[in-house]
């Protein structure tokens, strides 16, 4: 859990990422927020409770800035589960800055001071039947609705994020979204040629969420080695199929050959094949996509996963 939100902070802290994200999350493609415009800000706040001082750390937070001009403070929170009182941790939060701005800092120059958005981005593959708003985490007497305030979540699932949203991203965050929508919709998985603008961040982030070890594997035994450049996922994507296939039939030799059967070496190969292929299938790959991968029938590439191994 350490290493998805370290990697998820890291990638979302540099400053197209995060503008790319409230654009298109926020404003649908439109370029309201430059990456100049924002600055980081403290993502640790203090609070005193029965007279002990605790601690709270959001995971990203920005001012957005125009032309020198403070805007607002925007936070990004990542959730890989559902949290059923997700709406009230956000209050605490969000509370937090408007108690600094009153401790700490002026306000504008109409005597106001600035909003707090949140923009929490859920990475998990269940849906999230959870309340998205306060009241529905809190338990309000009928006579005391009229004045208890409501705050509602802004919400965004990754995996339920449209195509065309996807398309709309302009940063390293598209490449996150099309592999994790795909990963949990079992959609056909097209790696983009998109050059990586930060190649560490990105496939560090995919690798701690996905749990497939191989892309950072792959990036750092062949990018980092030879100093290439140009990062992209087709690449990463292609060289890890083409290993997985070859290390499929290596091992799927080495049991036929260890079983001592005439037929073994053809049986043997067929169960690291089968094995090789439920792992790209587990990854979001279609049986067209393996079909056309390893020039098989789709009736083949079926008959391989429907094998008990």
């Amino acid at each position: 859990m350490a290493e998805k939100d370290m990697t998820s902070k890291t990638l979302e802290s540099y400053n197209d990422v995060f503008a790319d994200i409230m654009n298109v999350l926020l404003f649908d493609g439109r370029q309201v927020v430059s990456p100049q415009d924002l600055e980081s800000d403290e993502t640790t706040s203090r609070y005193k409770a029965e007279g002990i001082i605790s601690e709270q750390e959001r995971d990203v937070l920005k001012r957005w800035n125009n032309t020198g001009v403070m805007i607002a403070f925007v936070g990004i929170e990542n959730q890989t589960k559902p949290y059923k009182f997700m709406p009230m941790r956000l209050v605490s939060y969000d509370g937090s800055i408007y108690r600094y701005q009153l401790r700490e800092s002026s306000p504008d120059e109409n005597g106001l001071y600035y909003p707090v958005v949140t923009i929490v981005l859920y990475f998990g593959s269940e849906e999230w039947h959870y309340p998205k708003n306060l009241l529905g985490c809190i338990n309000v007497p009928d006579e005391l609705k009229p004045f208890v305030n409501d705050y509602r979540m802004n919400l965004y699932s990754i995996k339920d994020i449209s195509d065309d949203q996807i398309e709309k991203f302009k940063s390293d965050f598209r490449i996150i979204a099309e592999f994790f929508k795909s990963l949990y919709t079992e959609s056909q998985y097209h790696p983009s040629d998109r050059s990586l603008d930060h190649p560490e961040e990105t496939i560090d982030m995919i690798s701690a969420f996905s749990g497939d070890s191989r892309y950072r594997d792959e990036y750092n035994s062949k990018i980092l080695k030879n100093r290439e450049g140009n990062v992209n996922m087709r690449n990463l994507y292609d060289e890890i199929v083409n290993l997985g296939f070859e290390k499929g039939r290596a091992e799927g030799k080495a049991e036929g050959k260890a079983e001592g059967k005439a037929e073994g070496k053809t049986e043997g190969e067929a169960i690291g094949i089968a094995k090789m292929l439920k792992q790209l299938r587990k990854l979001g790959n279609t049986v067209k996509q393996l079909s056309d991968t390893f020039n098989m029938p789709e009736s083949q590439v079926e008959s391989y996963l429907a094998m008990n191994v």
